[in-house]
């Protein structure tokens, strides 16, 4: 289990590096601010959700086993925040400041 936490841990890292390595150039940096703030609020409130929903349902179904009830909830809501951060970024590159519209 703890290996799987340090691979959950490197993905995290490594998504949250090319989410703000990808920045749109030539956009208002208060408008860039302002989506990556809800982005990862986001990510942030999605992720938790899921991990009290699996927690919840993990501590019900087998209440002995609270350990990995745990284990569930952080790998379920660590990768519902990746997925959610992952889409932003498209999105936000994609949709919301698109080569057209941007400056430069």
């Amino acid at each position: 289990m703890h290996f799987m936490i340090l691979i959950l841990a490197f993905l995290l890292g490594a998504v949250l590096w090319g989410y703000f390595h990808s920045n749109p150039r030539g956009v208002s940096r208060a408008k860039l601010l302002a989506c990556n703030i809800a982005v990862l609020a986001l990510g942030a409130a999605v992720g938790a959700a899921a991990g009290v929903l699996l927690l919840e349902d993990g501590l019900r179904v087998k209440p002995g086993e609270a350990g990995l009830a745990w284990f569930l909830a952080i790998m379920g809501g660590g990768t519902a925040f990746m997925i959610i951060v992952a889409a932003g970024g498209l999105v936000r590159n994609l949709v919301l400041f698109p080569l057209s519209r941007r400056s430069g």
